[in-house]
């Protein structure tokens, strides 16, 4: 089951007895959680006090179990949410595996797994994957409930973008659309934060055009990030820091700029993959779904780079995204570290990367 899915069943039925919220993406974990924690609050009785939340690391089977069968004070539903639920050591995470197959029917019980979903195949996710995985047999065993919460692929954006449109009372033109995912870029968390922002601006109801993004949505992102991939392309180390330092001052998160910046990376990888095929500008773009605006910038860029260059640059910046999530390093550091890799450090003006 998708989010979309969950907000739908969650608004024909009772809540489950237990729910398996696993995947990469952050910011669709949190809004699984939301979501269910609203469909158990608005139940008669329900109070706050009737929710018990644990984190993984350090907890025991036992402990969930009994959580699960304290009763409520004010007679609603009992709510236990266990953060990391990936984190359980081992024996207590079989342990648990058999309460969720013959659950409390009388309260919910809902594990996150951070990382990972059931269908991760990233080694160095093992460890939360082969929670997910388990825990995934043991809730649907019991009949409880997965939410699938993988990260969005690019291709995936519009429609997402559309899907919490929607949610909000809200629809928007082809143009609408793309203007705001190119707007917030792979940043799922900005990407709620505009289509509230825009649900405000347009009055609850109405159609999202391309001018509406333009006034409610702080596009400075999508030049910014063409500028930091205008210098990388060109090897100039120098003004792709400037950039990056004015996108870090302006509060972009390392996270949303990396993912920005792969994202565009791999639309110049797309689109001069096709353009190396003989297909032109509008053929691109019907087979990407790009912005034409987009594509005539990803085209001019990508003649920058050489196929091998670009797969480089798309090596190095998932290597990134894995530093990142560790923390060994300050955020701005590892960006610093990444730019200079990608433009070999060189002043500017230097092709055929």
């Amino acid at each position: 089951m998708d989010l979309v899915q969950l907000g739908k069943a969650l608004k024909k039925g009772e809540l489950a007895s237990t729910y398996l919220l696993a995947g990469e993406e952050e910011a669709l974990l949190e809004r699984a959680l939301k979501q269910v924690m609203a469909r158990a609050l608005s139940a008669k009785g329900a109070s706050d006090l009737s929710v018990s939340r644990l984190e993984g690391k350090g907890a025991s089977a036992a402990e969930i179990e009994a959580a699960t069968r304290t009763g409520s004070l004010f007679g609603g539903r009992r709510v236990v949410v266990v953060r990391d639920a990936q984190q359980l050591a081992a024996a207590e995470q079989k342990k648990l595996a058999e309460y969720l197959k013959q659950p409390l029917r009388g309260a919910t019980l809902v594990l996150l797994v951070r990382g990972a979903g059931p269908g991760t195949r990233d080694p160095k996710a093992g460890k939360a994957a082969s929670a997910a995985k388990s825990f995934q047999k043991a809730v649907e065993a019991g009949g409880g409930v997965t939410v699938d919460c993988p990260r969005p692929k690019a291709r995936d954006l519009p429609r997402l973008a559309e899907e919490l449109l929607t949610e909000q009372g809200l629809s928007a033109d082809r143009d609408g659309l793309h203007a705001l995912v190119d707007a917030v870029g792979e940043d799922l968390t900005g990407l709620m934060q505009a289509v509230e922002k825009l649900a405000l601006y347009m009055g609850g109801s109405g159609s999202v055009a391309a001018a509406d993004v333009a006034q409610v949505v702080a596009d400075t992102r999508s030049e910014s990030i063409f500028e930091l991939t205008d210098a990388t392309a060109e090897g100039d180390a120098s003004s792709a820091l400037g950039v990056l330092r004015r996108l870090l001052r302006d509060g972009e998160g390392a996270l949303g700029i990396l993912g920005q910046l792969t994202r565009h990376l791999r639309n110049l990888a797309a689109v001069q993959a096709l353009a190396r095929r003989g297909q032109g500008q509008e053929e691109i773009r019907e087979a990407l779904g790009l912005h034409p605006f987009v594509v005539k910038k990803s085209l001019d860029q990508a003649r920058r780079f050489t196929p091998e260059g670009l797969t480089r640059c798309l090596q190095a910046l998932a290597e990134s995204d894995r530093a990142l999530k560790g923390g060994r390093l300050s955020d701005e550091v590892q960006l610093e570290r990444l730019l200079l890799q990608l433009t070999g450090g060189r002043a500017g003006g230097q092709r055929g990367r």
